[in-house]
């Protein structure tokens, strides 16, 4: 029996730019900060091969994906921002449980920033490189694949 492969790259860049886009990502070891993404790019190809009625996924993915933590502070008076982007420079069916990513923070301090804001800027990137990476990662390896599995 021959495989049948069906096209599936304007589902994949549908899929992972609503995923990303309606995330909320609640960030460990901080009071309250989330982070959200903003921009999604997804370039790449996507297919689902078929023999037997079992799918086997057959991809090779980059995104882009600019995102921005807020912080409530001054007990929720106002809202600190940290922004950045996660490149993901690799992601296949090779190894769809290694996604590699590159972090990129935006170190822009705005004028009149205090030593304690800069301590705070660095306390949200360090979250994001500890827990919104992860979550980037749990994303892409879990619930890409299994929906991508469900589209026969």
């Amino acid at each position: 029996m021959a495989w049948d492969e069906k096209n599936r790259d304007e589902w994949a860049k549908r899929f992972l730019e609503q995923t990303f886009k309606d995330a909320v990502i609640p960030l460990e070891g901080t009071e309250g900060a989330k982070m959200s993404f903003f921009r999604v790019e997804v370039r790449g190809d996507c297919a689902l091969a078929v023999k037997a009625g079992k799918p086997q996924p057959i991809f090779e993915l980059k995104l882009e994906l600019d995102w921005k933590v807020e912080q409530p502070i001054e007990r929720g008076k106002s809202i600190l921002e940290a922004k950045g982007q996660i490149q993901v420079t690799d992601f296949s069916s090779e190894d769809s449980s290694e996604p590699q990513m590159k972090l990129v923070c935006d170190n822009q301090m705005p004028p009149g920033a205090t030593p304690a804001f800069k301590d705070l800027m660095d306390k949200l990137n360090g979250a994001v490189k500890s827990h919104g990476k992860g979550e980037v990662a749990r994303i892409l390896a879990e619930d890409f694949v299994v929906e991508l599995k469900k589209q026969v």
